[in-house]
């Protein structure tokens, strides 16, 4: 495996949670700006979702939000029966603009602590982790999708990056998305403009931890690798693939996993 897994300053217990909170706001609200990044994975999330017969997605390791209001409101428009979501992490930090988000576009926001290598039993639903994977080392990667294969859950891993130059070219451009989305994000906080504009730590921050998370990506064949040490993987069908972003250089990495 040739992905290392380097330091994101997110990740650490030191950062700063005002910083943490208000880049966790933008990567939220840049995820759900547009659907045409996710215009290639959600027909394939939709076909996972029928053959296991789920209705609810329980997304996994969601920190502060991520795109699963913007990817139900793709399911809901393609004709399909509708579909609900929940969203859980190890440590629930849901900032109020990302709570209200989610909360408008439907989703149930778990605030108890949920461990995606030991899913409690309790949350039923076909999982999905989207730009969270990557912040997991390999032991814990492979544990999270041995948990869903010993609960007979459907899974499917969305990283809307992947390690390439092209992708680190673009992830180097994200200070310029800071800048541009933060006035938009609510609830309004002085706060939040002071710590991206006075004193530009978030911008800084969304760099960093970008290009850090373009090598973090688990590639195809990390995946693969990953998977080979999971107790009874071939009783699930596994689709890992690299999808087109329309329009930008950068592909979406993606594995789904459904009991056979």
């Amino acid at each position: 495996m040739k992905r290392r897994h380097l330091i994101e300053l997110e990740d650490q217990p030191w950062f700063p949670a005002p910083v943490r909170r208000y880049l966790t706001d933008v990567l939220a609200f840049a995820g759900n700006v547009a659907r045409f990044p996710y215009a290639a994975f959600v027909p394939r999330l939709r076909a996972a979702l029928q053959a296991t017969g789920e209705r609810e997605i329980l997304d996994l390791c969601s920190g502060s939000g991520g795109p699963l209001p913007t990817l139900l409101a793709m399911l809901r428009d393609d004709g399909g029966p509708p579909i609900t979501g929940r969203a859980t992490d190890l440590h629930p930090r849901w900032s109020p603009a990302a709570r209200a988000r989610a909360e408008a576009a439907g989703v149930t926001v778990e605030d108890r602590p949920i461990d995606a290598t030991d899913v409690p039993p309790d949350l039923p639903g076909f999982r999905l982790i989207c730009n969270g994977f990557h912040h997991l080392p390999p032991p814990l990667a492979r544990a999270v999708l041995a948990d869903a294969v010993r609960q007979r859950r459907g899974i499917a891993v969305l990283e809307v990056t992947e390690r390439s130059a092209p992708a680190l070219a673009v992830m180097a451009t994200s200070p310029l998305m800071a800048l541009a989305m933060t006035p938009f994000i609510r609830p309004f906080e002085w706060q939040r403009l002071a710590l991206t504009y006075a004193v530009p730590a978030v911008p800084l921050t969304v760099l960093f931890d970008g290009l850090v998370s373009c090598l973090r990506i688990y590639s195809p064949d990390d995946l693969r690798d990953l998977l080979a040490g999971v107790p009874d993987a071939d009783t699930f069908a596994w689709q890992i693939e690299r999808l087109p972003v329309a329009g930008t250089p950068v592909r979406l990495t993606t594995l789904i996993g459904v009991p056979r």
